[in-house]
């Protein structure tokens, strides 16, 4: 099985991004030969995901990249360092490289694992997706897909 995860806070807005795309795939019957599933800031279930019977795992997320806002990158976790800080392990935040470096330590074998991430706009409490994002879940959804489908 191949699997579609997006993450974020629906209540943070471009940080959300992962969850309306898998929405928009979702509403638009485009998950076909893969699972489009939905975590929201529950990152630590990816966990759940990477049974041996996974075949691959492709992770939509907001990710601060550098790139311009609306912009994307697709790159393997062992392409990038997480600067993410966090408190520790919850399900109230999360960080996908995280979360697969704690699987690895466990003894999961990891399948082909990438992160698609969505350069924000913003990500201020309470407000939607920022239009140079919101715009674009069509084509990052295409993008994902293309991308899941080549691991």
């Amino acid at each position: 099985m191949r699997y579609l995860i997006g993450l974020g806070n629906y209540l943070a807005g471009d940080d959300a991004v992962g969850v309306h795309v898998v929405e928009h795939i979702v509403a638009n019957g485009l998950d076909r030969g893969f699972t489009a599933v939905e975590l929201a800031t529950n990152a630590l279930n990816l966990v759940s995901y990477l049974g041996p019977e996974t075949e691959a795992v492709l992770v939509v997320d907001a990710a601060y990249l550098g790139l311009e806002p609306g912009d994307y990158r697709v790159f393997a976790p062992d392409e990038v360092e997480t600067q993410k800080e966090l408190a520790g392990f919850s399900t109230h935040e999360g960080d996908p490289l995280k979360v697969l470096e704690l699987a690895r330590s466990a003894g999961y074998t990891i399948p082909p694992f990438a992160v698609m991430g969505i350069q924000p706009l913003a990500v201020e409490h309470g407000t939607g997706l920022s239009a140079c994002v919101g715009d674009r879940l069509p084509s990052y959804a295409a993008a994902a897909i293309e991308h899941l489908t080549g691991l």
